[in-house]
């Protein structure tokens, strides 16, 4: 045999033991029955915060808590937050408009989380430019279960202070008033799409404003009336004052005839 052919002989021989070399360890090593263990903490959170969540509760320093269970909704929420990445370096400060609360997950685990520009699920934070997005779009589906008409009307009883005002006179409203403001709110119909915001409020200023504080005078909303029945809500107790969410309802006349009557 010429050379160059003992070379290819020996070529694939070497190939043939080396291939049959390894199966054989891949064989012992992951035989069947045997559970291989892997000693990574870091593989081992990623597993934990990837668990189902059961249970999530929103709390805030005035509105009332809301917990969430509807399995479908949480499922969901499980697999957008397994999507984001984990960060150990810098990542963007906290914003206005942050959600906190806390999570429970199917392995029976329980982690305090907050929301905004970051994830962060207990001692972990989750963020990355690209997924800014879904970061917000987890804290608007958050926010759309915490800011309803119902919490909203639950701001106006006796315990609270509200005052109302055109902008030249001014009122406190009594129970009796708030009872029917509340009621107003009640009745009234979300506005979720963004454009159509921006074009209920666009124009004239404001008709009215309702002022609302807790019993020890802390501020805590404002509700601003256009004259075309649309209603803004904003957050006046934390910094930034933050626009919450936008309303539809019959809360021109009323205050009107609130004021006249004061």
């Amino acid at each position: 045999m010429s050379s160059t052919l003992w070379r290819r002989v020996f070529l694939a021989l070497y190939l043939l033991v080396m291939s049959a070399a390894s199966l054989f360890i891949l064989g012992r090593t992951f035989a069947a029955g045997e559970m291989v263990q892997i000693d990574d903490q870091e593989a081992v959170m990623r597993r934990r915060t990837s668990s189902v969540l059961t249970r999530l509760t929103i709390d805030d320093p005035c509105w009332p808590a809301v917990e969430i269970t509807g399995r479908e909704l949480l499922f969901s929420l499980t697999q957008q937050m397994n999507a984001i990445p984990r960060v150990k370096g810098q990542f963007p400060g906290e914003a206005p408009g942050k959600l906190s609360g806390q999570m429970a997950f199917a392995d029976g685990t329980q982690e305090d989380f907050s929301i905004s520009t970051v994830l962060t699920i207990g001692q972990r934070v989750y963020y990355s430019p690209e997924a800014q997005t879904q970061l917000e779009n987890i804290r608007q589906l958050l926010a759309s279960h915490l800011y309803t008409l119902e919490n909203l009307a639950s701001f106006f009883y006796p315990s609270q202070l509200v005052t109302l005002s055109d902008g030249e006179a001014s009122l406190a409203l009594s129970s009796e008033s708030m009872g029917l403001l509340r009621r107003a709110i009640e009745e009234g119909a979300l506005v979720e799409d963004s454009q159509e915001v921006e074009q209920l409020v666009g124009g004239p200023p404001p008709r009215y404003t309702i002022q609302v504080r807790s019993s020890e005078g802390l501020d805590q909303l404002r509700l601003v009336v256009y004259a075309n029945e649309s209603i803004q809500v904003y957050d006046t107790y934390s910094s930034g004052q933050p626009f919450l969410f936008c309303f539809g309802g019959e809360l021109v006349p009323l205050c009107q005839e609130l004021l006249e009557a004061g």
